[in-house]
């Protein structure tokens, strides 16, 4: 559903953001309606997807197989992967799974072009970086490149400790970033995001955003509270996503598990407005390049909804997928930002052109037979990755009727054959 500048979300709103970034001399947003790229990518269509390989998590262990199956089970299995994300400079891919630990794949692109997918198997996970706790989130340096193993690394936080800091060559933690409740007690972030020069990482805790000076491992510099009794613009619940804008500095958007998502400024910390629009809690958050729109997912919440960012309050679309649980179900821009991507709690993957005034998707189609939970897209060529897989609850059985079962009357429940598939596939996208 398209929206014209129609109000209809609940908003607090502190200063206008337009005049608060002209008095703290930022550059001001252009007063236009639609950016549009003039830059295009290949036309994604169902007849040019290719699957070029897949990566299957299976007993713990990540081994790979040429083509994807449905796989029947009674066992509530243990390897769920929950995202994937690939690096900055498109070498190499990064999974985290259910099992605590995060996978590290290099891609072959050597013989890969705009022009020639060559199809590849036999991805091997060639590092393992485990954590001891389930893993909440997991970020790749801004400015990493291979060619630079100083830049390398990849930042991870983990239930009941530390953001960790691994090398991406050994494996080992460099160090760690620490935070503290009133209690001085240990306590974990559940989201990690980078300013845009790389130097500072912002993480989210309940009720508050710490800032850490990456060169500078240990405590934060800087606690920022989100619901401060005496401010009148609060934002209460765990800080779960973070995003920066690119185009103007110092400007961020934080989502919480709380349906709210606060823009702030980064050199005070101040909220410039809470938006209100959500069913569920906030798992995603993006800026687009220009700096005048906000894209956010939550979870149980079929809208990706698009804010702008010159009107506070105001949506300029939304775009429907299907999220039925509470699971992350992330989303993605190709490097244009001419295309929208996002999974779903079906397996289907949903596509969107963004110079389009329209905002049905271009195209769908199923990549996996469970749900597809993480998507990125290469930097570089036209490669997409996506993951799929989740947890299987009391929900999936059904009870036996009494009628059919004459033998075992004393049993109270069957479970079910439930479809399951843990893995991530890597798809080129052919040029129409």
């Amino acid at each position: 559903m398209l929206l014209n500048k129609t109000s209809i979300f609940k908003q607090t709103l502190l200063k206008s953001i337009v005049d608060y970034v002209r008095q703290s001399n930022e550059k001001l947003p252009p007063e236009c309606d639609h950016v549009l790229s003039e830059q295009l990518i290949p036309t994604l269509d169902e007849k040019h997807c290719e699957l070029m390989s897949v990566i299957e998590n299976r007993s713990n262990e990540i081994t790979t197989t040429e083509v994807a199956y449905e796989r029947e089970t009674t066992k509530l299995s243990e390897d769920t992967v929950y995202s994937t994300q690939l690096s900055p400079d498109g070498l190499c891919l990064l999974t985290n799974s259910d099992d605590k630990t995060l996978r590290l794949f290099e891609i072959p692109t050597n013989n890969l072009n705009e022009n020639n997918h060559q199809q590849f198997n036999d991805l091997d996970a060639v590092l393992k970086l485990r954590e001891p706790e389930l893993i909440y989130d997991f970020v790749w340096y801004p400015r990493m490149n291979s060619t630079d193993p100083d830049s390398c690394c990849i930042f991870s936080t983990c239930g009941d400790n530390p953001v960790h800091l691994f090398d991406a060559y050994t494996g080992i933690v460099r160090c760690s970033y620490k935070a503290y409740d009133h209690l001085d007690e240990l306590i974990a972030a559940h989201c990690i995001a980078f300013e845009p020069d790389g130097f500072k990482m912002f993480c989210g805790y309940n009720k508050s955003i710490r800032i850490f000076d990456i060169n500078r491992p240990g405590q934060c510099i800087e606690e920022r509270k989100t619901a401060e009794r005496t401010s009148s613009v609060k934002q209460t619940g765990i800080i779960s996503c973070i995003d920066f804008s690119q185009e103007f500095r110092g400007l961020y958007a934080a989502g919480s598990y709380n349906k709210s998502i606060g823009v702030y400024f980064e050199a005070k910390g101040d909220p410039l407005c809470i938006l209100h629009g959500h069913n569920g809690g906030i798992t995603h958050i993006r800026f687009s390049p220009d700096g005048n729109r906000l894209y956010t997912g939550a979870r149980k919440d079929n809208m990706i909804l698009c804010w702008d960012i010159r009107n506070p309050g105001e949506l300029l679309a939304t775009y429907e997928r299907v999220v039925s649980t509470n699971q992350r179900i992330y989303f993605d821009f190709d490097p244009t930002f001419s295309t929208l991507v996002s999974g779903s709690s079906t397996g289907q993957v949903s596509i969107w052109d963004l110079k389009q005034e329209f905002v049905l998707p271009k195209m769908n189609f199923i990549a996996h037979n469970d749900c597809t939970n993480g998507i990125s897209i290469h930097p570089t060529l036209p490669l997409l990755a996506t993951s799929s897989g989740q947890r299987k609850f009391a929900g999936d059985i059904t009870t036996i009727d009494e009628d059919n079962n004459d033998t075992n009357i004393d049993d109270e429940f069957n479970i079910k054959t439930i479809p399951r598939e843990n893995c991530v596939k890597i798809w080129a996208f052919h040029p129409l």
